[in-house]
């Protein structure tokens, strides 16, 4: 086991934190995903992941640090019941979620907090105080990234993107 890579804990059975995805599929394949109502979707509990880099990731669009794209792929090959994974872009077989995001930002947000204290967790209960303490420093982290968002202080707030004069996003 890597330092900061568990095992999806989906997969063992471990509740876990989702978010609602509209997802179409053709003969057990994604064909589109979207955070609102489209043609032809269902809704779906899509995993949150549990690696940090993807997390951070995910935390930092829900709050407007970035303006990178969500995607959802498979959780893994072998999984029967077709559960999705939220993804960054570059993961084989993903599919972006089409959508503002603005509408579930603040969801997403709490829930990927929730992963991070997740697995927080679970290296505690593994012996491992110093990772579940480093996990709980970045959930702490996501919590701040959170609130500076409501304040107003995130890169979709501040002229919707775009570098403002004399203001730091």
């Amino acid at each position: 086991m890597t330092r900061d890579k568990i095992r999806h804990p989906a997969l063992t059975g471990e509740p876990w934190p989702v978010i609602c995805v509209r997802v179409r599929r053709d003969e057990s394949s994604r064909r589109a995903a979207s955070w609102r109502p489209a043609p032809h979707t269902e809704l779906e509990d899509v995993l949150l992941p549990c690696t940090w880099p993807e997390l951070e990731r995910l935390a930092e669009i829900a709050t407007g640090l970035t303006r990178a794209r969500v995607y959802v792929t498979a959780l893994g090959a072998a999984e029967p019941d077709r559960r999705l994974v939220l993804c960054l872009r570059g993961t084989p077989g993903a599919v972006q979620v089409e959508g503002p995001l603005t509408p579930v930002a603040e969801v997403l947000t709490a829930r990927t907090r929730a992963a991070t204290l997740r697995v927080a967790a679970i290296h505690r209960e593994a012996g491992r105080p110093q990772q579940a303490q480093l996990w709980r420093a970045r959930a702490r982290r996501i919590l701040k990234d959170g609130r500076a968002a409501r304040r107003g202080r995130s890169v979709r707030a501040t002229s919707a993107g775009l570098p403002t004069l004399g203001r730091r996003p």
